[in-house]
Order: structure tokens, then sequence, then C-alpha cells
């Protein structure tokens, strides 16, 4: 018999994850890019947001490489939506 451990501390596709800029919170989940609306905060997994996040967990800071040069992110909490 196999078991399935699903781990809902990591960000990956199907998390919801609020984040920390030096300007404020921010909200997203991260999804494929077929599914993919910013107006709705669904982000495509191919983002620069969204690889920077992947495979981490809430309390670590990753850096994003931004059209404004590379900012520092704090996630703040992670969630799956499934």
């Amino acid at each position: 018999m196999t078991s399935i451990v699903c781990d809902r501390d990591t960000v990956k596709v199907g998390s919801r994850v609020r984040v920390l800029f030096s300007d404020g919170e921010d909200e997203y989940t991260i999804v494929g890019v077929e599914d993919a609306d910013a107006a709705s905060s669904r982000i495509s997994m191919e983002s620069p947001l969204a690889m920077a996040l992947l495979g981490h967990g809430a309390g670590e800071q990753v850096k994003v490489r931004a059209p404004g040069g590379l900012r520092q992110v704090t996630i703040l909490d992670v969630a799956s939506i499934y």
C-alpha cells in the first residue's frame, strides 16, 4: 500500500500565498498558465513571482526578478485551494 503525503506548507500550483513586499501585502493563487487572471490575483506558475515562491514556505524570504529590478518578498502564509 502506498501513502501519499500532502505538504500544505510549501508553495505549489494550487496554493494561495500571502506575501509581504516592501510596500505592503498581497495574496495570490498559483495556477496553470491557462487559468491565470491578474484581475483575480491568479498568477501563472511560469510568472517570475510564482517561480520564486514555488517550493518555499511561510516565513521564508525569496528574491524576485521584476521589471524594476530584484525585489525581496517574505512569504506570510500558504494554504491549499484543493
